[in-house]
């Protein structure tokens, strides 16, 4: 089969499952030939090896039955970086990016990301930000080894460390805390599209009966270790600014609420009090 072939082949296979079946063709046969774009538009008449379409098949069968194509090349891009990513860890979304943007515009010295993830916040406040020293924690083994491997593909220095933020302590002072915390309410996660309560990990995504206990434990423990005038900043869901600003305010002032390009509310920040 050759190139033009293939393409066509996996539009029509993604054509019911996708909105982007085109683009998530090319992006899949660029996977499965180790090529970029511009070789596919190049040679369009080029045989495939056997090897490529055996893995471009089994590619198109993962996105036929829903899995993120970030998943299926273990790649995703966040603030102009490639970051590693697989189903132990959450794949980083735009609307991220707003957090990602104040942190680099406005934090210094000492910086905390908690619940890290990917490493998709600390890796680009690390790379782009000025003056600062990135640490970063997470529940799990496995995440904390994929924002390892980011941060070194990415030539960024940064100190990861196992924590349960529920129940540990955290020790240092920091001048400023980041956090995108699991947000969505325990019974809304089933509800939510196939492609992500069946492939992101439920630990990223649960935030309890009401979606804000993470944001009540992460600012009471925030506020013991910033130092004065300490920045607090998180992402938050679209619905809860009104309910993450009240907890915040016996502890910190100066609470913003920052919007992402959708026109929702999307980051909450204050400074200790």
């Amino acid at each position: 089969m050759v190139i033009k072939e293939a393409l066509m082949m996996g539009s029509s296979l993604l054509a019911k499952v996708s909105d982007t079946p085109s683009l998530d063709s090319k992006i899949l046969l660029e996977k499965a030939c180790n090529c970029d774009r511009l070789f596919l538009l190049r040679n369009r008449d080029d045989e495939l090896t056997e090897e490529s379409l055996q893995l471009y098949r089994d590619y198109l069968e993962r996105r036929k039955k829903l899995e993120p194509i970030a998943y299926i090349i273990n790649e995703k891009e966040f603030m102009g970086l490639s970051f590693y990513v697989d189903q132990n860890v959450l794949i980083p979304r735009p609307d991220t990016e707003i957090l990602a943007e104040l942190a680099i515009s406005c934090f210094h010295g000492k910086v905390l990301d908690i619940g890290t993830g990917s490493g998709a916040l600390a890796v680009s406040i690390a790379k782009h930000g000025t003056d600062v020293s990135v640490d970063a924690c997470d529940i799990s083994i496995k995440a904390l080894d994929i924002a390892r491997k980011n941060a070194a593909s990415n030539c960024v220095p940064v100190s990861f460390f196992l924590c349960d933020i529920l129940s540990d302590k955290l020790l240092g002072k920091y001048n400023a805390i980041v956090s995108n915390p699991p947000y969505i309410r325990s019974d809304v996660v089933l509800t939510l599209d196939k492609n992500v309560k069946d492939f992101e990990p439920r630990l990223a995504l649960d935030g309890g009966n009401d979606g804000l206990i993470f944001y009540r434990t992460i600012t009471k423990k925030a506020h013991e270790a910033l130092s004065d005038s300490g920045i607090l900043a998180f992402e938050i869901g679209y619905d809860q600014a009104n309910e993450v600003s009240k907890i915040m305010k016996p502890l910190f002032s100066d609470i913003k609420v920052l919007k992402d390009l959708s026109g929702n509310d999307r980051v909450v920040t204050g400074i200790k009090k």
